[in-house]
Parts: C-alpha cells; structure tokens; sequence
C-alpha cells in the first residue's frame, strides 16, 4: 500500500505539470489526486523531506525511513524484518531519560505538608554522596491501605545519564510553608499510646514531666508545637525505660507530678498474656490472648498496635508474652509495653473467626 501511494503520487504530480495549460476542469481533478495521495502518505508518516525526494526523483521505493517523534534511547524493539503490523501497534519503545521521575512514598502523617512545585532533594544509593534536586509535579490523590502512604511523584535532570530505570532513592522533602520550629530528638519524646511526655530538666539533678503536642515528624526530630520552650534541656537517652503507660506513671509519680492527658482524663492501662501470631503494617500485631478480667474479655484473637517501634522489634512471631494496653481511642488498642510470659496457658482461645476485633 505504501509503494502503491507512491506511485499514486508520482503520477498526479507528473499530470498536474502536464496539465498546466489544459482546462479548468482537467487541472482542478488532478490537483484533487494530488492531494488525496499526498494525504495518504502522510498518513504513512512520511516526512515531508522523503516526500519532496520522491516528487523530484518519479521513482517510488519499496523501503522507507521512519522517524521517532521522540528522542531518547530504545528501551524496547518488537519490530524484526518482514513483520506486518497494524495502525496502533508498538513497534518500538523509545524513553527520553534526559530527564527521570522518582515515586516517593510519604507518609500519612505528613501527606498535608506536601504540594506540587515544592523542591527535594533526592539521594540515589549507588551513588551515596551525591544529592540530585527535583521538583514535586504530582501527588497521587489515592492512598496505599497497606502502608499507609501516598505516592508523590518528582521529577529531575539525569546529568550524563547516570540515573537508572528502577533505581532505588531516598527523598528529603521540604515541608511547605514551614520556618524555624522547636524540636527535639526522636527519642526525648515518651509515647505512652495515649499522650507524649518529655522529661525537662529544672536543676542539678532534679527533672520534672512535661505533656507536649507535637507536630511534623522526621527521621531523627520531632516538631514541638506546646509544652516546652525553647532552650529548655530535656532527657534524650534512657526515658525508654519508662514508656509503658503504666511504668510512665509511676515515674511521674515519683517525680512529684502526675501529668494527665491533654483532656484532663486519666487513662486506664490493662494486663493480658497471650501468643503473637502475626505482625501487620504500620506497628501492628495480631494476638491470641487469654482471658482480660479488668474488661470482662473472654479469650480471643484481636489486633492491636505498639505504642513505639522498640516494642515491635523486642518480640517475635510465635512467642508467648504478657503485655500492658491502653484504648486510645473507641476500639482501638495499644501496647504499651510487652515481656516473655511465664507459666502455662489458663484457658484456650476463642476461634478467631468469631471474635477477631
């Protein structure tokens, strides 16, 4: 077909100069040929160089030179010698990396402080002490259930065509509209599942609890955005010993204060033994406990979330531990600290079908 529309072609412009003095009519049918076959081939996608060539030279050819509309590398070929394709069909797969796109995944938390034209800074690991600059051009507008992410994506130059397809990165994104903020160490802040303390140091050897809100999260700081000002030195190391809901109040306790939650309530921490089954995304576990007498609980399989990573990580799947948790909100259970249990089971499981929470 595409020799075909060659010739067709060859053929109207050959006649149109044949007919330069003939009739109105006569011309006016051959320009109309001409047209319709020059259509037809550039239908085919041949150049409008190929198709000055082809009226100068009258002689039609069999193969002819297709152009990508793109410029980039292939990254794939289906195309061999002697195949017949159809309108639509892929031939070749071609990826201008000059330029490459990273998909980040932000968490939940910190989604809100994130928008579209924002810089980051993006660190590719086989290449550790280099940090690229990209622009956010996108933010998914669903999240990933299981992770509890959303996907953003951003965009940056690839100098020398060093960034690979499927590379692995890191992404350090600036929080929008934020300036200087109080912060404090990840690890100053005591999460008991129900409220978070820093332990604030008022003389030589003397400290006292401090309940705190915070905000934005980053790997290393937390945001404070009340309960402590700035300047103030607070306990960073150790305050680990005291995370669990219930041991937090006797330390507060022996300070001297009994800082309650935000809302002015105490919280009521319970006891449970029971066998990890399996762990979840996001800090959660699944357990088969024994009966809860302070709730009236029979014995079933629940799940429940940790308080903080150190507990995830102080127990195994399978293990029989005897733990402390909290209701931080209406269903919503936490453990607030966990050890190897001793002792044999007091009474079997109910089928989990049944009461899975």
């Amino acid at each position: 077909e595409l020799v075909s529309a060659q010739r067709e072609y060859v053929i109207a412009t050959r006649g149109q100069n044949a007919l330069k003095d003939a009739g109105t009519e006569s011309r006016s049918g051959m320009a109309q040929l001409a047209e319709s076959s020059l259509a037809r081939l550039r239908n085919w996608d041949v150049s409008d160089e190929q198709i000055e060539a082809l009226a100068k030279s009258g002689e039609a050819r069999r193969s002819v030179t297709f152009r990508s509309p793109a410029t980039g590398i292939v990254m794939e070929k289906k195309a061999v010698s002697g195949m017949r394709f159809m309108p639509g069909e892929m031939l070749y797969q071609v990826a201008d990396l000059s330029r490459v796109w990273v998909i980040a995944d932000v968490p939940e938390q910190d989604i809100g402080l994130v928008t579209s034209g924002r810089k980051a800074h993006v660190r590719i690991n086989a290449y550790p002490d280099k940090w690229f600059e990209g622009t956010i051009t996108y933010v998914y507008p669903t999240l990933k259930p299981e992770t509890r992410t959303v996907q953003v994506r951003l965009e940056l130059g690839n100098p020398g065509g060093i960034l690979k397809p499927g590379m692995f990165a890191q992404v350090e994104l600036a929080a929008a509209g934020a300036g200087k903020v109080l912060v404090v160490p990840v690890s100053a802040v005591i999460d008991s599942g129900v409220r978070k303390v820093v332990i604030v140091q008022i003389g030589e050897g003397r400290f006292e609890p401090r309940e705190v809100q915070v905000g934005a999260r980053s790997e290393e700081w937390v945001e404070i955005k009340g309960g402590i000002g700035a300047g103030e030195i607070v306990v960073v190391a150790a305050n680990f010993l005291i995370d669990a809901e219930s041991n937090l109040r006797a330390a507060l306790g022996g300070m001297g204060s009994a800082a309650q939650s935000a809302d002015g309530s105490k919280s009521l921490s319970h006891r449970a033994t029971g066998t990890i089954d399996a762990f979840g995304p996001n800090e959660t576990v699944t357990v088969t406990h024994e009966p809860v007498a302070s709730l009236k609980w029979p014995a079933m399989t629940m799940d429940f979330a940790f308080a903080n990573a150190s507990l995830a990580g102080s127990v195994k799947q399978g293990a029989r531990v005897e733990f402390d948790f909290v209701e931080r909100r209406p269903g919503e259970y936490v453990i607030t600290s966990v050890k190897p249990a001793t002792g044999s089971p007091k009474a079997a499981p109910a089928p989990a079908e049944a009461h899975k929470h």
